[in-house]
């Protein structure tokens, strides 16, 4: 995986890289990678991500051919995360959060607009807050960020939105999420608003 990413073998000893590589090659928004995420419903041309009853068969299926598989969604996207990045010495959890936020325009808030007749104006409300979301947690020393935010960092691999051009989230300090640190890298204010919401 990290291969056919291009990651250069000097960057491989770097768990802010190499996480930062894992969450966009799972998801195959940008580079072919991993799994095709399906929110539609019809997975007639693929599995239900329901169906899915571990990660190895989703990696070996990909291995295989060289294609994404079709179809993940958030918990499926994180249990590709938490096998890969295990078996690369990572140590990493799987977490759910429930009424997780989705911020679209980065104001750390979710909004609903309204007209004057209190009816929502559909093509201004992009942001949404789902009954579920899942992630994962992985544990790693932050030498560059500021003392203190070392321990559990947030990586996403379910394609939400971009961080530097490409479709993955994090590794974001949990404890700069927990503090408020928005300014931190890599998504806090992304990560902020899915939890801030109560």
């Amino acid at each position: 995986m990290l291969d056919r990413r291009g990651m250069p073998h000097s960057a491989r000893g770097d768990p802010v890289m190499v996480t930062r590589v894992v969450s966009a090659m799972v998801n195959s928004l940008d580079d072919n990678g991993v799994l095709v995420g399906n929110w539609t419903g019809d997975y007639t041309r693929g599995t239900n991500p329901s169906a899915w009853a571990g990660s190895v068969a989703i990696l070996r299926r990909f291995h295989g051919s060289g294609a994404p598989v079709r179809y993940g969604q958030c918990w499926v996207f994180a249990g590709v995360v938490t096998t890969v990045l295990r078996c690369l010495g990572v140590p990493t959890r799987t977490v759910t959060n429930y009424n997780s936020a989705h911020d679209t325009d980065v104001s750390l808030t979710t909004d609903i607009y309204f007209d004057e007749n209190m009816r929502p104006l559909e093509r201004l409300n992009t942001d949404s807050v789902w009954n579920f979301h899942v992630w994962n947690d992985c544990w790693m020393k932050r030498p560059d960020l500021p003392e203190g935010y070392d321990g559990w960092q947030v990586v996403d691999a379910t394609p939400q939105e971009t961080s530097s051009g490409l479709f993955c989230c994090g590794p974001c300090s949990v404890a700069a999420v927990k503090n408020g640190d928005v300014f931190l890298k890599y998504d806090t204010p992304f990560v902020f608003a899915e939890v801030g919401v109560a």
